[in-house]
């Protein structure tokens, strides 16, 4: 509660200024430094606008880049939802680190109040009394016995300004939220590692399920020409009518294969562009044999050492920080906290903006929490089983990822194998359909045998496509897996 003072000396009017010239010097502080936080996050775009920006074409995309499984990766980690929401939540913890720095500054309020009282204490009726006595004793009036004054004061209009000097508290929330942002920057970046990995095999699969319909494509012209050729074989004679009938259930058959994979194919493009936020039959390049990557050599202690770069490593590391910071702001309920205040105004029955009656007054206030029934004591310890917690799952994180990377690495290598035993496969088909189809050509090799090397030979292009698609996609998830590739 300020006290009205009616005359003023001049050390009390030095120190009314010096006061007022505080309080100005706190309140331009707080505004150089939290103003161009406060324009930053005013300007910070939000999620609509971000929704609305429209990324670069992918085909624009894909002649910047050496691959187009670069560019779709590229494009869906600027459109997929999910990655967008982890940068929302990555601009939430800076900003929430931002807020953590304000409380080291100080703050600059404005109070007023003004009351209509009834029934309220008058101080005069207990001063003036006693004043009159004591002019009595004197013999003169030294004393004045109008004194009218009520507790509380009618008005009281003040600027505030405080500032804390030493608080534990604030420092563990800083830390505290510095480690909530890493965490969320850490997040981030898995989940663009994870989504580089997933843009890219759906496009894969996608590009996969085109290829067999153009194997299916490719063998409906020879099952429907070798349907011409076995009419003509019963016409001439040579082959009995059971041919053709055999040869039109080919046909039938091959185009309830093809069907299915046309099916299997759309169902992969919708898959890809759910993934890049896109309508489902939104269109992508087709991706050729020839533009399929190179896995490059790597030994299994390379990829477990490239490993170390792996974003969930750092996940673990932001939640052993934030179980430290939790310790921290459990010991600092140990503490005292000290802060400084700074009050400079009006009080009284009416408005008066003069020295005469203005008041200020400067406190340095201290608190210490001496005994809360052990809470701190408490918190404290449960901070340090969440660090025992964090330090557990760390340990955790890092045998998922090696297990994860020889996993990777043991499919990549059957793969390869896989590849070589297609290709083989492959080529001995074909001959054998080639000699097959020249000999039921010429009359000496019934339907059956011709349909059923068509058949092997189909199969084996099939395989193959799937094993060299494959491949590539078992060295994605090896990249994935050892955090290869570098991120855009």
């Amino acid at each position: 509660m300020f006290k009205n003072r009616r005359t003023f000396s001049p050390d009390d009017r030095a120190l009314h200024l010096l006061l007022a010239g505080l309080a100005v010097v706190v309140a331009a502080l707080a505004l150089l430094l939290l103003w161009p936080n406060a324009v930053a996050a005013q300007q910070a775009l939000p999620l609509d606008a971000i929704a609305a920006r429209q990324p670069a074409p992918l085909d624009a995309i894909a002649a910047r880049q050496a691959s187009p499984l670069d560019a779709i990766a590229r494009l869906a980690i600027e459109r997929n939802l999910a990655v967008r929401q982890s940068r929302e939540a990555e601009r939430q913890g800076d900003l929430a680190v931002r807020q953590a720095r304000g409380l080291f500054l100080p703050t600059l309020s404005v109070d007023a109040r003004y009351s209509e009282m009834d029934g309220a204490i008058d101080i005069g009726d207990a001063i003036n009394p006693a004043y009159a006595a004591l002019n009595q004793l004197i013999g003169r009036n030294q004393f004045p016995t109008n004194i009218h004054q009520t507790l509380p004061y009618k008005q009281e209009t003040k600027l505030r300004a405080t500032l804390p000097l030493f608080n534990g508290a604030i420092f563990a929330n800083l830390a505290a939220a510095r480690a909530m942002r890493d965490l969320r920057g850490a997040e981030l970046a898995a989940a663009k590692r994870r989504l580089d990995a997933d843009a890219r095999v759906a496009y894969l699969n996608h590009a996969r399920a085109a290829r067999a319909v153009d194997i299916y494509d490719a063998t409906l012209r020879v099952v429907t020409e070798n349907q011409r050729v076995a009419e003509r074989l019963v016409g001439a004679g040579s082959a009995t009518g059971d041919a053709v009938y055999r040869a039109r259930a080919s046909v039938a058959d091959v185009q309830q294969q093809r069907a299915e994979a046309a099916r299997v194919r759309d169902a992969a493009l919708g898959a890809l562009n759910l993934l890049l936020d896109r309508d489902a039959d939104t269109p992508v390049p087709p991706l050729a044999d020839s533009l399929l990557p190179e896995l490059r050599p790597l030994t299994l202690d390379e990829a477990l050492a490239a490993s170390q770069r792996r974003e969930e490593r750092d996940q673990a590391a932001a939640g052993a920080a934030a179980a430290r910071a939790q310790g921290r702001a459990a010991s600092a309920g140990f503490l005292p906290t000290l802060a400084m205040a700074a009050d400079y105004g009006v009080q009284g029955a009416d408005y008066h903006f003069d020295t005469a009656h203005d008041a200020a007054i400067a406190s340095v206030v201290l608190q210490w929490n001496l005994f809360n029934g052990g809470q701190d004591l408490m918190r404290r310890q449960q901070a340090s089983a969440a660090g025992r917690a964090m330090a557990l799952r760390a340990a955790e994180t890092d045998r998922l990822i090696a297990l994860d990377v020889r996993t990777a690495f043991d499919a990549v290598g059957v793969a390869r194998q896989s590849l070589a035993a297609a290709t083989a496969r492959v080529d001995a088909a074909r001959r054998a359909f080639q000699i097959v189809d020249r000999r039921f050509v010429e009359g000496m090799a019934s339907h059956l045998e011709w349909a059923d090397a068509r058949s092997q030979f189909t199969a084996a292009e099939l395989n193959l496509v799937m094993s060299r698609y494959a491949l590539v996609a078992r060295g994605i998830e090896l990249e994935r897996a050892a955090a290869l590739r570098a991120l855009p």
